[in-house]
């Protein structure tokens, strides 16, 4: 059997160690046989040992979004698990057999001897800056395509409303038209020339009871005039403001049977108009939905323009509506606000995960307040939630890459990770507060000189 020290002198990542050093880490560590599927590092758990791979293949995978996200494949003469070891901080990733594999296991004793030799902290740190950028940019791709997945499906759910409201109002339609050309053909038969209708004004702001009790009145009324669906019809009218007095004097001077017919004809023409608006609403709705989509993107603008920030904010909000729930969202805009030069595709992430990680912090309840000032040449903005807030230790890393106060699965630790990086990148900064009662996050923006 081949020994340890054999294996890492046949492995240029220790081939110029010296003897002592080698034998050092020798007797500290140990070598391990793995079948395909073994794990040897689980995501979440603690720091003990990196491992050298001798022979076959190991698997880094990470969860990200509900599903394993593979990372690395770590082959002979590479080494695992050095990252957190260096951070002193629990596993970022889980790490496997992907085929029949021989391992070293050098326990953390063994690991800070080898510290001490400045050639294996260079090359421990060549391989961690390589590793860290391969793995962020993989994360990153994942969270992006997560991102747009949720946007997605929060977009179908908020189209799917004015969608579905369209559809019934114009089966509603349809139908009351129907009737609608019945009723008119009557009166057309009935009514001599020279007959005037005058329509009501609209009616003044009523309170729901108000609504409710005016509602009854009117359809007492039709009831008692023997006109069909009364109840159905009465607030259409009370809505367009007729009254039981106005109905009266618009058929005093009818014949009773025709008044009848007139009556339900008023009713049935203030339906339509209404149920024709709906219509309109809904399909404003969805036409808004699909602007804000594409001003959220900003699609086929140039990648760095001049943007008043708060309109960002205002689309993410509209379409992180269905996540936000029963969450008071309060917001308070400088209306001189400076604009910005930034690309808003990426201002519009940071948004995003701010108002995401917030909603997250107040468990689906709570206020979410949202403020925008000027401050000396620049744009500030805050983004507080009232949810339990964060140790002091967790907010001094809140912005390291791959740290996250998420349990394994729900959270990769690059949403902030990545608002820091965009804010750094446009010559801002962003900075955390975090208190029993909540967590504020401050954006700083360099305001374009006017």
């Amino acid at each position: 059997m081949t020994t340890t020290a054999e294996i890492l002198r046949g492995l240029p990542y220790f081939a110029d160690l010296s003897d002592d050093l080698i034998e050092n880490v020798c007797e500290l560590s140990e070598q391990i046989n793995l079948e395909s599927g073994d794990v040897i590092i689980e995501e979440g758990s603690e720091s003990e040992e990196m491992y050298v791979v001798a022979e076959g293949e190991l698997v880094v995978t990470k969860l990200s979004g509900g599903k394993e996200v593979e990372l690395a494949r770590i082959n002979p003469g590479e080494v695992v698990g050095e990252i957190a070891l260096l951070d002193e901080a629990p596993r970022t990733a889980t790490v496997a057999a992907s085929a029949k594999t021989l391992a070293i296991r050098i326990p953390v004793s063994a690991f800070e001897a080898l510290l001490g030799d400045p050639r294996v902290v260079r090359r421990m740190f060549r391989t961690v800056t390589s590793r860290l950028r391969g793995i962020e940019d993989t994360l990153r791709h994942e969270e992006r395509m997560a991102a747009l997945g949720k946007m997605a499906a929060q977009l179908m759910h908020e189209l799917n409303n004015p969608a579905a409201a369209v559809g019934r109002s114009a089966q509603e339609l349809s139908r009351i038209y129907d009737d609608l050309g019945r009723e008119a053909e009557t009166l057309a038969l009935s009514l001599g020339e020279g007959t005037e209708l005058v329509a009501p004004n609209p009616p003044p702001k009523m309170s729901s009871l108000q609504r409710s009790d005016a509602e009854d009145v009117i359809a007492v009324w039709l009831s008692d005039h023997a006109i069909a669906d009364a109840w159905e019809l009465a607030p259409a009218l009370v809505e367009a403001g007729w009254t039981t007095d106005l109905l009266e004097k618009a058929t005093e001077q009818l014949d009773p049977n025709l008044a009848t017919h007139f009556a339900r004809w008023l009713a049935l023409r203030e339906m339509a108009e209404q149920v024709i608006e709906e219509v309109g609403i809904g399909a404003r709705r969805i036409s808004e939905l699909v602007r804000i989509v594409k001003e959220y993107s900003y699609l086929d603008q140039a990648p760095i323009q001049e943007i008043n920030p708060t309109a960002g904010i205002a689309d993410t909000l509209v379409l992180l509506k269905h996540k936000l729930g029963d969450i008071e969202v309060v917001t308070d805009f400088a209306d001189d606000l400076s604009a910005v030069e930034a690309p808003g595709r990426d201002l519009n992430q940071v948004w995003t995960n701010l108002i995401d990680n917030a909603a997250d912090a107040m468990e689906g309840g709570g206020t979410l307040a949202i403020t925008a000032r000027n401050g000396q040449g620049s744009v500030v903005i805050t983004v507080a939630d009232d949810g339990s807030g964060m140790p002091a230790d967790v907010a001094e890393r809140i912005f390291d890459p791959f740290f996250t106060t998420k349990e394994p699965g729900k959270g990769t630790g690059l949403g902030l990770h990545t608002v820091h990086t965009i804010i750094n990148k446009v010559g801002g900064d962003i900075t955390v507060d975090s208190t029993p009662d909540g967590t504020t996050f401050t954006v700083t923006l360099p305001a374009v000189a006017g």
